[in-house]
């Protein structure tokens, strides 16, 4: 029983070699930069030009990220994650989400790893 228990948690830790927690941010053609952290407690806060755009819940289940925040009535979004550049960039595919609003934002978006002592603008 202790190795099968062993076995699934190396199987399930080593699904992605990549993690999302963390701050991430990307900057648009016009200057804004739009950023989220996602926290080891399984919340996230999410920002435009440093300032709370909202903030939810989260989780990763191998590479899809399930989430649920202040807009879009409650619904959860479901989004394929795809790292690139050695794990310091991401992008999301929607898999399932109603929320039309969120569903345009998110599929516009690239973000990179904001390395700790970085110099944010």
């Amino acid at each position: 029983m202790i190795r099968i228990f062993f076995l699934l948690t190396v199987v399930l830790t080593t699904v992605s070699e990549h993690s999302i927690l963390g701050r991430w941010e990307s900057r648009s053609a016009a200057g804004n930069t739009t950023g989220v952290v996602f926290k080891e407690d399984q919340s996230f806060e999410a920002y435009v030009n440093r300032k709370p755009f909202t903030t939810g819940k989260y989780y990763m289940r191998g590479d899809t990220l399930h989430f649920n925040d202040t807009g879009c009535d409650g619904s959860e979004g479901i989004y394929k994650t795809n790292f690139f550049a050695d794990g310091d960039s991401l992008y999301w595919v929607a898999i399932a989400d109603t929320c039309t609003e969120r569903r345009n934002g998110m599929q516009r978006l690239r973000m990179g790893r904001v390395k700790s002592g970085t110099n944010r603008k």
